[in-house]
C-alpha cells in the first residue's frame, strides 16, 4: 500500500518525456516476429506486458535484443517449426489475442494459458473464427472453449469469415496481423459496427509498413488480404504512449497547473486515446503544441460534459477522476466493453469513486459522475486497484486535491508503466509506502 500527498499551494509546471506506445509495441512485436527480415524498434516501452510478449515469441523461435530503449528483432525463419509446446500470456489481453492466430499457423499443438484473471476474459469469438478457418481448439474445462487456457492445432488456410466486431477490435486485429501468411488469403466480414476503429486502422497502417496490404471499405466492415504477400522488417520509432500521457494532462486539469509532454504529437497520431486532450479542452483547459512539446493548461473551474468515449476506452478512468472535480454531471457513454478489461472498469471505477463521497451512477455502457461535490472533510477509505494498472494510475490523481490518499496494491502499474510513481514524484507528489 502507498500513501500519496500533493503539497497544498504547489504550482504544477513541469516538462516530462514519456516512453513509447504500448498499443504500437504490442502489434510491432507480432509483425516483427512474422517478418522475413530484421526490425529495429526505437523508444520501445519496457513493462510487464511487453516482456510477456517478447518471452512468448522468443519461446516460439523469434529473437529479440535490447539496446537501451531500442529493440532489435529477428523473426521466425522460413518454414521453421515453433520451438515451444506451451506459452504463457500472464495478464496481457493484447498478447493473448494477438498470438492466437500466430499459433494457429502451425500444425504443431501449442497450449496458451494466462494468469487467473486473464483466464476469465472472453475469447469465444476469436476461437470460433479460428475454428471456421480450420484450427482445432481444445480446452480441458469448456466445450466449446470460451476462455484460456486452450490448446490450438493448425494450420489455418484462410478464406472468408464472418464475425461481429462489436466485442473487441483486438480479435479483428489479431486475424489481420497473421492474414498475410495464409495460403488462401483472408476476407473478414463484420456483422456489426466495430468498436475502437482507430486501433483497427493502426493495425492496417502497421501491416502496410511491413509490406502487407489490407483492402477495406470506408466503414471498416470488410477487410481483404490477398495471399502471397511478404512481411519485411522495418526500422521504426514509436510515438509516446497516449494513455500514459492522459494521467499528466489530467494532473494539469485537476490542479489548474501546466504540463508539457516533450515527445507527444497527438495531431499525428492514429491512436484514439491521443485525442484525450480535446476532451479536457471541452472541460475548460487550454491545449497547444509548440517546439517544446504538447501543453495542457488547467482552468480554475472544470466544466462537466457529455462525451462518447468509444474510440478512447483506455482513458475513461482518467476522465472519470477528472470529472470528480468538474461542476455538474459528466456523462461518459459508449463504454460497454470496459466491463471485460483487467477489472470491470465501469462498476469497479464507480465503487472506488464513491468512497470519496462523490455520487456515481452506472449503466451497461455509461458512467455518470456528479462532480464538484468532494468535501475535504470527507475521510476517504483506502482505495483498491482491483488488480488493474489503469485503476491505480487514475485514482492516484485524486491526491492532488485529497491529502494522505492511500491505495492498495500499487505495484500493478508494472503491467504498462512501471516508473509511474517516480513520474508522480517529478510532479511534486510525495509517495510513501504505508
Amino acid at each position: 500500500m502507498i500513501q500519496l500527498n500533493y503539497p497544498k499551494g504547489n504550482k504544477l509546471d513541469r516538462v516530462i518525456t514519456l516512453p513509447g506506445s504500448k498499443y504500437l509495441a504490442n502489434r510491432l512485436l507480432i509483425l516483427a516476429a512474422l517478418s522475413e527480415t530484421g526490425s529495429s524498434l526505437s523508444n520501445m516501452p519496457h513493462n510487464e506486458d511487453i516482456d510477456t510478449a517478447i518471452n512468448g515469441l522468443s519461446e516460439l523461435g523469434a529473437k529479440f535484443e535490447w539496446q537501451d530503449n531500442r529493440l532489435d528483432c529477428q523473426g521466425f525463419k522460413a518454414n521453421q517449426a515453433y520451438n515451444a509446446d506451451q506459452i504463457y500470456s500472464s495478464h496481457s489481453g493484447s498478447f493473448s489475442r494477438f498470438v492466437m492466430p500466430v499459433l494457429a499457423l502451425s500444425e504443431k499443438t501449442i497450449s496458451l494459458s494466462g494468469s487467473g484473471k486473464m483466464n476469465t476474459r472472453p475469447m469465444a469469438e476469436l476461437f470460433s473464427v479460428l475454428e471456421q478457418m480450420g484450427a482445432s481448439l481444445v480446452s480441458e474445462h469448456q466445450s466449446p472453449p470460451a476462455t484460456l487456457p486452450v490448446s490450438v492445432t493448425g494450420p489455418i488456410a484462410g478464406g472468408t469469415v464472418e464475425m461481429s466486431g462489436s466485442t473487441s477490435s483486438q480479435f479483428i486485429s489479431a486475424l489481420l496481423m497473421a492474414g498475410g501468411k495464409l495460403p488462401e488469403g483472408l476476407t473478414i466480414n463484420l456483422t456489426a459496427e466495430p468498436v475502437s476503429k482507430p486501433y483497427l486502422q493502426m493495425t492496417i497502417d502497421l501491416l502496410a509498413l511491413f509490406g502487407i496490404q489490407v483492402v477495406t471499405d470506408k466503414q471498416l466492415r470488410k477487410f481483404i488480404i490477398h495471399p502471397n504477400q511478404h512481411y519485411l522488417g522495418i526500422d521504426y520509432q514509436l510515438e509516446s504512449d497516449p494513455s500514459s500521457a492522459s494521467y499528466f494532462l489530467a494532473a494539469a486539469a485537476i490542479s489548474g497547473g501546466h504540463i508539457c509532454i516533450s515527445n507527444f504529437y497527438p495531431e499525428r497520431s492514429i491512436q484514439g486515446e491521443a485525442q484525450f486532450a480535446t476532451v479536457l479542452e471541452l472541460m475548460g483547459c487550454k491545449i497547444w503544441q509548440n517546439e517544446t512539446g504538447f501543453h495542457c493548461q488547467g482552468t480554475k473551474q472544470l466544466k462537466a460534459i457529455k462525451v462518447d468515449m468509444g474510440d478512447m476506452p483506455d482513458v475513461v478512468q482518467t476522465l472519470a477522476v477528472v470529472a470528480m472535480f468538474a461542476t455538474g454531471k459528466t456523462v461518459i457513454n459508449n463504454i460497454a466493453n470496459l466491463a471485460y478489461k483487467e477489472s470491470n472498469r465501469i462498476e469497479d471505477t464507480a465503487t472506488e469513486i464513491r468512497k470519496t463521497g462523490v455520487q456515481v451512477e452506472t449503466t451497461q455502457d455509461a458512467l455518470v459522475i456528479y462532480g464538484g461535490t468532494l468535501s475535504e472533510q470527507h475521510k476517504i477509505a483506502i482505495l483498491d486497484t482491483h488488480d488493474d494498472h489503469r485503476m491505480a494510475m487514475s485514482l492516484a490523481l485524486i491526491a492532488i486535491k485529497v491529502p494522505e490518499l492511500q491505495i492498495r496494491d500499487p505495484e500493478v502499474v508494472a503491467k504498462s508503466f512501471p516508473d509511474y510513481w517516480q513520474y508522480l514524484q517529478q510532479l511534486g507528489y510525495s509517495v510513501a509506502h504505508a
